[in-house]
């Protein structure tokens, strides 16, 4: 299981939810830090444990404008890759699967790189 901090998780033994708080490890192996809602911290094993949501940040002003600056760049790319396919010859079909790949490359090369840089999760 990956988890990263701030995810909310279940405790099997006494079905009490937690966010994640931290890895700890000793002895038997690695164990879950998890913040409970009065404010304590108690340690916990992995398989113990049930994900119940990831956290995810909330959308931003920068974060809202870099999507739609993707889509505009993304369908930019569908557009000269399109015309590039028919100015070449090609059936329209095949013009328009070259515009559909020019958009999907865009949108992998992004969805790339905000999962590199985005929050790390740990094996656990």
């Amino acid at each position: 299981m990956q988890l990263a901090i701030g995810d909310v998780v279940r405790d099997r033994g006494d079905r009490t939810l937690a966010t994640v708080a931290g890895l700890a490890t000793n002895a038997e192996g690695n164990l879950v830090a998890l913040q409970l809602s009065g404010g304590g911290v108690r340690l916990t094993a992995p398989y113990d444990l049930d994900l119940v949501a990831r956290y995810s940040q909330p959308p931003s002003a920068g974060r809202t404008l870099r999507f739609v600056i993707t889509l505009l760049v993304a369908a930019s790319a569908a557009v000269i890759g399109w015309q590039s396919a028919q100015a070449s010859g090609l059936a329209w079909p095949l013009a328009v699967l070259t515009g559909l790949g020019s958009c999907t490359a865009v949108k992998l090369t992004v969805r790339s790189w905000l999962r590199l840089t985005g929050p790390r999760r740990f094996r656990v």
